[in-house]
C-alpha cells in the first residue's frame, strides 16, 4: 500500500464548528488510563498522488490490489477515500484502523513482503508519490466512538502544532468536547487522530462525518456559543485562545468515501 495525501481564523472556526461525542471527554486522566483507553485505536494511513492522467489506471490497480488482499484472506479492513477539495484534491487515502501496535508485527510477517510486491505491480506504475504514517484515534478527546462505519463524506481539519504545545492543545480540546457532549442536540459525529509516527508533529486531525454537502451548513449554535454558555465568556475566550496559540498551521479538505476502492474482509 504505497500512498500519499490526507485562512487561519476562518479555518479554525471551520474546524471547531462540529465537535460531538457519546461520552464526556473532559476531566483528568492518567497517562496509563489514556493509553488503556486507546490501546486498540491505532490506524495506519497511506496517502497517494496518482500520476497525471492516470487516475483511471490507478483506480483499476487499487481494485486489483484489493483482490490480492482477498486472495490472501487478509483480516484487516482497508478503507479508501478520494480527496475532493483543497491542495490535495485528486489524491487518495487508504487506512486500516482499530489495531494495537503488535497487530502490525503479525500482519508484516504474514502479508508484508507479498503486499509490497503486489502494490509495486498494481499501484507503483501509476503513483507519482506516496507516504504513510501511524495515527492513534484519541477516544479521550473525541466526540464519536472509534471504528464507526465510514460516512459518505468526511470534513477533515489538520492541525500542525508548535513544538511543545501538545499538552495545552489536548487539554483545551477535551474541555471543548466536554461542553459539546452535554448538548443534547449536538451531532455526535466527530473524532480526533494524533500522528504517532511518519510525519511532521505534533499533528492532530479532526474528522467530521458528513452525509452530503447540506451537512456542512452551520449549526444553530457555534462552538463559542456553547463555550460561553457552559464556562462564561472569559473562560471560553481563554480556551479558544489556547487552541489558536498552539496551532502553527491549519488546513481543511473534504474526503469522499470510495466503497468500490475499499477492502472488507470476507467481501
Amino acid at each position: 500500500m504505497k500512498l500519499r495525501g490526507i485562512v487561519f481564523v476562518a479555518g479554525l472556526l471551520c474546524g471547531i464548528v462540529s465537535w460531538a461525542q457519546s461520552t464526556p471527554a473532559g476531566g483528568a486522566a492518567s497517562t496509563a488510563a489514556i493509553n488503556a483507553q486507546n490501546a486498540n485505536n491505532l490506524c495506519r494511513v497511506y496517502f497517494t498522488k496518482p500520476k497525471a492522467g492516470m487516475t483511471q489506471q490507478f483506480e483499476a490497480g487499487r481494485k486489483k490490489h484489493n483482490d490480492f488482499h482477498r486472495s490472501q484472506k487478509d483480516t484487516f479492513t482497508w478503507n479508501t477515500w478520494a480527496i475532493a477539495t483543497g491542495d490535495n484534491t485528486g489524491n487518495y487515502v487508504t487506512s486500516t484502523c482499530g489495531h494495537a501496535w503488535k497487530d502490525f508485527d503479525e500482519w508484516e510477517k504474514r502479508m508484508g513482503k507479498a503486499d509490497t510486491a503486489d502494490a509495486n505491480v498494481n499501484l507503483g506504475s501509476y503513483s507519482e508519490s506516496g507516504t504513510n504514517g501511524f495515527y492513534q484515534y484519541r477516544a479521550d478527546m473525541s466526540l464519536a466512538p472509534p471504528n464507526q462505519p465510514p460516512s459518505p463524506m468526511t470534513a477533515v481539519t489538520i492541525y500542525v502544532l508548535h513544538p511543545g504545545a501538545g499538552p495545552d492543545f489536548i487539554a483545551a480540546i477535551k474541555k471543548i468536547s466536554d461542553a459539546l457532549s452535554k448538548q443534547a442536540d449536538w451531532p455526535k459525529t466527530s473524532g480526533w487522530l494524533q500522528l504517532m509516527n511518519g510525519g511532521e508533529g505534533p499533528t492532530f486531525v479532526l474528522l467530521n462525518a458528513r452525509q452530503n454537502w447540506a451537512d456542512f451548513a452551520p449549526l444553530p449554535k457555534s462552538v463559542p456559543d456553547v463555550l460561553n454558555e457552559t464556562y462564561g465568556k472569559a473562560d471560553a475566550d481563554a480556551t479558544l485562545k489556547t487552541v489558536r496559540d498552539s496551532t502553527a498551521r491549519l488546513w481543511t479538505e473534504t474526503a469522499d468515501y470510495r466503497a468500490d476502492l475499499s477492502y472488507l474482509p470476507g467481501k
